[in-house]
């Protein structure tokens, strides 16, 4: 439903995907991303300049995917797509 949608669009606010276009596993987590429907601000680390940089700084590694969340004043950097698919599911299931 519309509402259920926004309130979803609300929840991932504040979560980013930082990835390659080319990267299979960043494919993968895109994938789950669009199955579920979820509005997910997404950071392309060879495309913006910045991105390469807020990654290393806040999550310490240069490495994709990597899923930015942000709640309750903390943010945690989340690697790996089989544990970012796993978040998504658990985090953002339908109701």
């Amino acid at each position: 439903t519309p509402e259920a949608q926004k309130t979803l669009d609300l929840r991932t606010e504040k979560v980013t995907l930082y990835q390659l276009l080319a990267c299979p596993f960043c494919v993968k987590v895109r994938r789950q991303i669009r199955r579920q429907g979820l509005k997910i601000a997404m950071k392309d680390i060879a495309r913006d300049e910045g991105a390469i940089s807020e990654l290393i700084s806040g999550g310490k590694l240069d490495q994709v995917p990597c899923l930015r969340i942000e709640r309750d004043g903390k943010v945690e950097w989340m690697y790996e797509s089989s544990a970012i698919n796993s978040y998504l599911q658990s985090e953002f299931k339908s109701e």
